[in-house]
């Protein structure tokens, strides 16, 4: 049986629905957020013959259930929201509950095809999370130092009484951050192989493994796509428009930039490439994007010789 299971999460509840490839009607049943909810879903989807379970990510609340399922031995996908409500869109559902939702996700995991997720160890997790709040705390201490501008004498040593706490969390979360790397023999070996690449240093390789645990699990154009550095045509009869970057994960995006610009300026190959793009007329922010692409291939492929290997 190809048994579908669609989960709508939130933080006390599990909204499921198995779509049956064998009969049309719908199953439907709510579970309890918890290791017990968890373990009745489990047994239920078992006794439907569920080799599938799709869910939208939630800003986190998915991430248990779905490390859950998948250590279960169930292909567990997890997935955008704004594809399940285009899907649901385009079948002319407008209506939005949870049970609507459920329905909606096994139907979406039923008929689209899509990436099984990618296993990883909790010191990755704990990795991914760690970095998000460096980034979470950066944007603050950025948000607070511009303010300074305008601040009248009175705020403005709040806002920097603020921003030396905020700093001094930032240096602790580095230090989290740095004794992972160190302890955790998977995250080191991962951070010596992508520094190898002229121009990644420690940050980078961190981010990267992070962020895009994919890395060296999916091909080229795959992996560009998901990072959001994959040109998109947008050519509509004899009109041939510009192609654009879009989507993709913009913080692992956003790490590639600087690496790129010192690969242009210490990798004679990497020089020589961007070099040729500006004198075929690209812009240079263009070429730029063109180089980080190329980069992110590079660390791709040698993930992907580490991990054959």
């Amino acid at each position: 049986m190809n048994n579908v299971l669609g989960i709508d999460v939130s933080s006390q509840q599990l909204e499921a629905c198995i779509r049956s490839g064998e009969s049309e009607k719908p199953f439907f049943r709510s579970f309890s957020y918890n290791p017990r909810g968890c373990k009745n879903l489990l047994a239920w989807s078992n006794a439907h013959g569920v080799r599938r379970a799709v869910m939208e990510a939630t800003g986190g609340y998915e991430r248990n259930i779905a490390c859950f399922l998948a250590q279960s031995g169930i292909e567990t996908h997890v997935v955008n929201p704004m594809q399940v409500r285009n899907f649901a869109r385009g079948h002319g559902k407008l209506a939005k509950t949870d049970r609507i939702d459920a329905e909606v996700i096994a139907h979406f995991g039923a008929d689209v095809r899509l990436d099984a997720l990618i296993p990883v160890s909790p010191d990755q997790v704990l990795l991914k999370q760690l970095v998000i709040r460096r980034v979470e705390l950066k944007k603050i201490l950025q948000s607070e130092r511009n303010r300074l501008h305008t601040a009248p004498k009175v705020i403005r040593k709040s806002i920097e009484s603020l921003g030396k706490h905020i700093q001094k969390e930032i240096e602790n979360i580095e230090k989290q951050i740095n004794l992972i790397s160190e302890e955790s023999p998977e995250i080191k070996k991962k951070v010596k192989i992508l520094c190898k690449q002229k121009g990644v240093g420690m940050v980078t390789a961190v981010n990267l493994i992070a962020l895009v645990p994919e890395l060296g699990r999916l091909d080229r154009r795959k992996i560009t796509a998901l990072v959001g550095l994959a040109p998109f045509p947008r050519d509509s009869g004899k009109m041939k428009g510009k192609r654009f970057i879009s989507g993709g994960r913009f913080e692992a995006r956003r790490s590639l930039y600087m690496p790129a610009l010192v690969a242009m300026k210490y990798d004679p190959k990497t020089r020589v490439f961007y070099e040729r793009l500006i004198r075929r007329g690209k812009l240079k922010k263009v070429a730029i994007v063109a180089v980080m692409r190329k980069l992110l291939v590079r660390l791709n492929a040698g993930m992907k010789c580490h991990l054959a290997a």
